[in-house]
């Protein structure tokens, strides 16, 4: 495997798992599973190996930011209480009719931001149904489309997730694409990236992340939200890189 190859694995694993732990984050924390890991730390040994992986050892730009932002996350991640973290998720994230402080669906929070104050609908919009279409084209289903919407900011962090996943399986497994394997091309998995990060993730997750960490009255969700905006960073390189279709 050439240096280019290796180095780019290396990418698509470490964005695969940042994306990973930021969908666990913005979900309902309806276990102890996440406030165990950030009371212990290995939340953020995870975050911080993976960032290795996907930065390398570069110490410029985001990769040095993201070191601060980790150590000013310990001390708070070590504080970690479920049932505060489920109340502030719920009063940020589920409250009841239009009253919610920051919607966690692409198309509610877009609603709002264009000044509309007029409850939105959170199923069948333009955002869902090319949400719905993008994971479709590569044969991902969500198993929650009756009761959440699928431009969920978890879902699609999830979604990412599996498309930085499936472009590190394309550059390993390319020599056996002669051996009976159909694998998709690394260049096609790396548009995928491209078009759904330009078309959805990148058009409210910024502004997304910005809302939670300066209204969250439970500082984990402002640190989470801080780590969410670092790994934007990240993505929108490699979204320029990649191309949209």
């Amino acid at each position: 495997m050439g240096e280019m190859c290796d180095i780019d694995l290396h990418r698509a694993v470490g964005m695969s798992d940042l994306a990973a732990l930021l969908t666990e984050a913005f979900r309902f924390p309806k276990d102890d599973r996440l406030v165990d890991a950030l009371a212990n730390g290995s939340f953020l040994r995870d975050w911080d190996a993976s960032w290795a992986d996907a930065c390398g050892d570069d110490p410029v730009g985001v990769c040095g930011s993201s070191r601060s932002a980790i150590e000013g996350c310990e001390a708070v991640f070590a504080q970690a209480n479920r049932e505060a973290m489920r109340r502030e998720y719920s009063r940020l994230f589920l409250s009841p009719g239009s009253d919610v402080p920051i919607w966690p669906y692409e198309s509610a929070f877009l609603h709002r931001e264009a000044g509309r104050t007029d409850p939105p609908n959170l199923f069948l919009t333009r955002s869902t149904i090319d949400v719905e279409k993008q994971m479709a084209e590569v044969g991902v289903r969500p198993g929650h489309l009756r009761t959440e919407p699928c431009d969920a900011c978890a879902t699609e962090l999830e979604f990412l997730s599996f498309l930085y996943a499936k472009w590190g399986e394309s550059l390993h497994c390319s020599g056996a694409v002669g051996e009976g394997e159909d694998f998709e091309s690394s260049d096609c998995w790396k548009e995928h990236i491209g078009n759904f990060a330009k078309s959805h993730a990148l058009n409210w997750m910024p502004r997304f992340f910005g809302s939670v960490s300066a209204m969250s009255r439970v500082p984990q969700y402002s640190c989470l939200a801080d780590l969410g905006t670092a790994f934007l960073v990240e993505l929108e390189k490699d979204a320029a890189m990649f191309g949209v279709r």
